[in-house]
């Protein structure tokens, strides 16, 4: 009888381990990411900037970690760097909050650019918020704050540019609070 509750307490014990692994994996799939049309870009790293001058906070999101991006801020060159970058006006992210394009000075998405010296260079825009004529420009859209702690960003955002095709993000983690622009 000893050997059978055993064994049943083992099978037990691996279809718990078997089953607590798919669950794990099966909610973070389209977290983290930035779809643009049909392409996905992974994001590693959240930077917030909150305003030190003037009255705008600094949100980016990018492809590299935390270790790669301190390092470009610190001048270390950098390559294949996507980048998503918003001008937020605001001193600082509220939780709960919903931002708009016009509360939105500046919005930008370039993939495959470099850090050079502490400065974002190169890379292909996918999108940004501007004039002009340009089927890249956005013309709707928001970025919505859904959770800002001192150990955790949680945000989703969605946008359309001018040629129809949508985008959204969403980034949920830890983030870096930096005094350091990254764009």
């Amino acid at each position: 009888m000893k050997h059978i509750k055993r064994f049943a307490f083992a099978i037990l014990v691996i279809l718990s381990v078997s089953c607590s692994s798919d669950d794990d994996n099966s909610g973070s799939q389209n977290e983290n990411n930035i779809t643009v049309g049909a392409s996905v870009y992974e994001m590693k790293t959240a930077i917030v900037e909150p305003a030190s001058i003037g009255q705008y906070v600094y949100l980016s999101v990018s492809n590299k970690t935390e270790a790669e991006i301190t390092a470009a801020i610190n001048g270390t060159t950098i390559n294949n760097v996507d980048l998503f970058s918003a001008r937020i006006n605001a001193l600082d992210l509220t939780p709960n909050r919903t931002y708009n394009l016009s509360e939105i000075s500046s919005l930008e998405f370039v993939v495959d650019g470099d850090f050079i010296d502490a400065d974002f260079e190169n890379g292909v825009s996918q999108f940004y918020l501007g004039d002009g004529t340009s089927d890249l420009r956005v013309v709707d859209g928001s970025i919505t704050v859904i959770d800002y702690a001192v150990e955790a960003i949680n945000l989703t955002f969605t946008f359309t540019r001018a040629d129809g095709v949508v985008i959204s993000g969403d980034y949920k983690g830890s983030f870096i609070y930096s005094n350091n622009s990254l764009d």
